[in-house]
């Protein structure tokens, strides 16, 4: 079989493209194409550097950052969109070792013993929503919502949970109701010194929600 031999299967209205790596023959032109890499926990840092410094590979690992509550106030995280999971654009044929054995990679994705490359359209559109310069970073902006727990991170009442009963944007301020001297007690704090206690900002957002997240 020619290097490029390949099949297509269809799941729904989608197909996608795949081969079997024992069949594939040395010769013919590189095919730069996205593969899907997991990484050791925590490690796409030490993965990343090392695909695009050593083996000179396009790699792409959007990542969010956004805020969250702790105890001594808000703090920005950055994690990655895909936890132990990122892309690689390289030739398989002429590639792979380097890549399967690089430090921080566990595997390329695979289904059984074949190799199913990650649609060009598919990345185009995870990068199209990545900031101009953002550095594969999107930021998401904290929101509150009414009936939604949150945490008061500034002020008389900071470190305390409360529930958000009413929402007055003109006045940027909240109502919220919390349990202060072993009382529920209903008060209004700035929007800006309250955060969900939700611990990641797509937690709980329907599938079809998070696609026009950004």
């Amino acid at each position: 079989m020619e290097k490029n031999a390949s099949a297509v299967i269809t799941n729904g209205p989608v197909a996608f493209l795949h081969f079997e790596p024992a069949q594939l023959l040395e010769g013919g032109p590189l095919e730069q194409k996205w593969f899907c890499l997991r990484v050791a926990p925590k490690q796409e840092h030490l993965a990343i550097a090392h695909l695009r410094k050593i083996f000179g590979i396009e790699v792409f690992c959007p990542r969010l950052r956004f805020q969250k509550a702790t105890r001594t106030g808000r703090r920005w995280y950055v994690e990655a969109l895909f936890p132990s999971y990122l892309f690689g654009r390289f030739d398989y044929l002429t590639q792979h070792r380097g890549v399967q054995y690089c430090p921080g990679v566990s595997t390329i994705v695979h289904f059984g013993n074949k190799i199913i490359p990650v649609p060009e359209q598919a990345i185009c559109d995870l990068q199209s929503v990545v900031p101009e310069g953002g550095k594969e970073t999107i930021t998401i902006q904290p929101e509150v919502k009414m009936g939604e727990e949150v945490q008061v991170v500034e002020g008389a009442f900071a470190g305390l949970k409360a529930v958000v009963t009413r929402i007055m944007p003109a006045r940027q301020r909240v109502a919220v109701l919390l349990e202060f001297l072993g009382r529920l007690s209903e008060t209004e704090v700035p929007v800006a010194t309250v955060l969900p206690t939700a611990r990641h900002p797509l937690e709980g957002v329907p599938e079809e929600a998070r696609k026009n997240r950004k």
